[in-house]
This record gives C-alpha cells, sequence and structure tokens, in this order.
C-alpha cells in the first residue's frame, strides 16, 4: 500500500470509525477520483490496485457499493466539520436529476453556502423522476437538523420547488428561518387568524407595481399556504415585463432576502463540480438509490478536501490567475483539484506536501489557518 494512501485510511478510520477494510478501499477511490475525473467503476479499476487484476477490484468495487453500510450520520459530522465558516449558516436546498438509459437519478440535497459554492453535507436519492414533495423535502430537514441546531442558521435558501405547504408549515413548527423564491402565479393572503375576511390574489399582482429592476417590499406579513397558512414576509423584484423574482421569507431581515437569495446560486456549482467539471458523476453507470447515495459519500469527502486545499494554495500562492473578462482562470475548487492530482501523480517528490494536505481532513481549519 502506498504510504499516503496508508496515512488516509487511518484518517478516515479514526474520523468515521467504520471497517478498516472498508476504509482502505474509500482511501483508494479518493486517490483515483481526482486523477480520473470519472465515477465509472470499470475505469476506475483499472488505476486503482496495478498489482492486481482488473476484474477483481471492479468486482470488489460492485461489492462494496451493493453491500457496505455507510452510516450516514457520522459522514454528515464529518463533512460538517469541514466547512471553512462558523455558525450561523446559509444552507441550501435543491435537487439534480439526469438519466443512465431510461432510468432517472434523483438526488435531493442540502449544502452550506460558503465563499461561492456549496459544501455537502446530507442528502437523499430518490425512487422516482421528477419533482420531489413535501414528504420528502421534511425528511432530508430532519436528517439535516441531526446535524446543525435551527439557532445556528441565518436562513435555509430554496428555489420554487420547496415551496408546497406541508413543508413551510414543517419549517415554521422547527422555527427554521427561510427565504424560498414564489412563482407568480402562487396565491397570498392574510394571516390565519385575521378578521379582515377571507381574500387572497396571485403575488404576482403586487410585483406588477414595480418597475423593472425595483424591489418591493409587502408592508405587513402575509399568509402563504392552505387554511393553517404560515405567517411570512414577501418581497418582489421586477425583471422584465411579466418577469418577477418573488422571494417568500420567515425570521429574516426582508433587506437581506435578496442576497440572501443569490446564495442559492451556490449549491448549483456544487452539482457542476461533482458532474462534468470535476469527478464526472453522471458518468456513472449504477442507478439503484442506495449506492448512488453511498457514492455520494465519497465524492463529497474527495470535493470537500479538494475546496479546502484550493483554499490552502490561494493564500499561499495567491488568487488564481484572472482572465481579460475580469473573472479568474479557475475556481477555487478546479486550483484545489489541480494541486490535488499534481501531489498524487509525484507524490514520490512530494510527499511532505501532500502529507500536510492530508492533515486538513483532521483539522481543516487549524490547516487553513497556518496557511
Amino acid at each position: 500500500m502506498l504510504p499516503y494512501v496508508r496515512q488516509l485510511t487511518r484518517v478516515l478510520s479514526e474520523r468515521l470509525g467504520w471497517n478498516r477494510a472498508r476504509m482502505k478501499l474509500m482511501a483508494r477511490l479518493m486517490r483515483v477520483l481526482p486523477m480520473q475525473a470519472t465515477t465509472n467503476l470499470s475505469e476506475l479499476a483499472v488505476v486503482m490496485k496495478p498489482e492486481v487484476e482488473t476484474d477483481s477490484t471492479y468486482r470488489r468495487l460492485q461489492r462494496f457499493f451493493a453491500k457496505f453500510d455507510f452510516g450516514y450520520q457520522r459522514l454528515g459530522g464529518f463533512l460538517l466539520d469541514l466547512v471553512p465558516t462558523d455558525p450561523p449558516y446559509v444552507a441550501v436546498l435543491d435537487r439534480t436529476e439526469w438519466h443512465f438509459g431510461q432510468t432517472s437519478v434523483n438526488v435531493l440535497m442540502v449544502g452550506i453556502a460558503e465563499g461561492g459554492i456549496a459544501y455537502p453535507v446530507v442528502w437523499n436519492v430518490l425512487d422516482h423522476g421528477g419533482g420531489s414533495g413535501a414528504e420528502e423535502h421534511t425528511e432530508l430537514l430532519d436528517r439535516f437538523l441531526r446535524l446543525i441546531k435551527p439557532d445556528e442558521l441565518r436562513a435555509l435558501v430554496a428555489d420554487r420547488e420547496f415551496t408546497g405547504s406541508d413543508f413551510l408549515k414543517a419549517l415554521d413548527q422547527r422555527e427554521i428561518p427561510f427565504v424560498i423564491r414564489l412563482k407568480k402565479d402562487r396565491r397570498i393572503g392574510p394571516p390565519s387568524g385575521e378578521s379582515s375576511g377571507e381574500w387572497s390574489l396571485p403575488v404576482k399582482m403586487f410585483a406588477r407595481a414595480c418597475q423593472p429592476g425595483q424591489v418591493s417590499q409587502l408592508p405587513a406579513p402575509t399568509g402563504l399556504g392552505g387554511a393553517e397558512s404560515v405567517e411570512c414576509q414577501v418581497t418582489t423584484r421586477r425583471l422584465e415585463e411579466e418577469s418577477f423574482l418573488i422571494l417568500v421569507g420567515r425570521e429574516v431581515d426582508p433587506g437581506s432576502m435578496l442576497d440572501l437569495y443569490r446564495k442559492r446560486w451556490e449549491i448549483e456549482t456544487l452539482f457542476a463540480a461533482l458532474k462534468s467539471r470535476g469527478f464526472g458523476l453522471e458518468e456513472t453507470h449504477m442507478t439503484g438509490p442506495d449506492r448512488i447515495r453511498k457514492l455520494l459519500g465519497i465524492l463529497a469527502l474527495t470535493y470537500s478536501w479538494t475546496r479546502i486545499i484550493g483554499l490552502d494554495r490561494k493564500a499561499k500562492e495567491g488568487a488564481p490567475r484572472e482572465c481579460a473578462n475580469g473573472y479568474p482562470e479557475k475556481s477555487l475548487f478546479r486550483y484545489g483539484l489541480d494541486r490535488l492530482r499534481e501531489l498524487v501523480a509525484n507524490w514520490h517528490r512530494m510527499r511532505d506536501e501532500l502529507h500536510r494536505c492530508i492533515q486538513a481532513l483532521i483539522a481543516p481549519r487549524s490547516f487553513l489557518s497556518c496557511s
């Protein structure tokens, strides 16, 4: 076994406490995933353990994803420790979907937004294609709350898919501050219990009073939901003719809702890093929800480690070079991925630096503070 793979195995065993033989396999996967930029097991098996026949390695990978039981609670705690910021957090809830042949692979995820990209913490893989429902949203939320207390959240940010009445009530009952975008035809009315009469109007009726680019806030809390509505603040912005950005929030400053909602894009950047811009998630031939969930666990660890290495490289060498358009040539994720590839490919002459970067998984904030 390569010395740095042995060290990585030791770190994973200490942090996760899982079967050591399985930790060896995870460590080897975390070594080859950045190098190969694919999640296709047949391609990973070719380079994962050169001294062993490829077919044997491939079968071992298949058994790992089919039979090994992950402890997702402990993994989530590990991933949360790798987020290089302190509470209060901005959490982002979103869904991504792709297809392998006729089979949908549908992932629901909560991440922590920080520095232009999200860090994955909890996720679930749905057993169907298309949109998700309030029950699935609430189940994932409760798993997230086993790791983070409501008072450690600045806000939960989500898009229009997550505005079901039952889910909004679940957020209200758990005292979760949130900022969620509404569809323009969503109806709002007075809060529950008001005696001013029953009424409701599409929220776009209020947004139409704005000029393009103008931001407006409804002056009083508004009822959103069913008969027992959730009391929310509504902020609207008219983008162009009949195009609106309409946000609903609870327990957040209405003036900060637009800035908080911009954080939602950071989970899209995370999905891009897991897919075409990093690890080739969509190239896997696995489709079973349980197997995809395990694969995401390994990718989440490798991704967070890579991002931390990118932050460390920025501190030591400066930010990536700027292009003529003023944007960086590389993201910090890509900056870290390139450095990790260099370290792994040249471990024999860069072993001290690789050893130092593996220590980032033990104490990431101390690691970054020494950069």
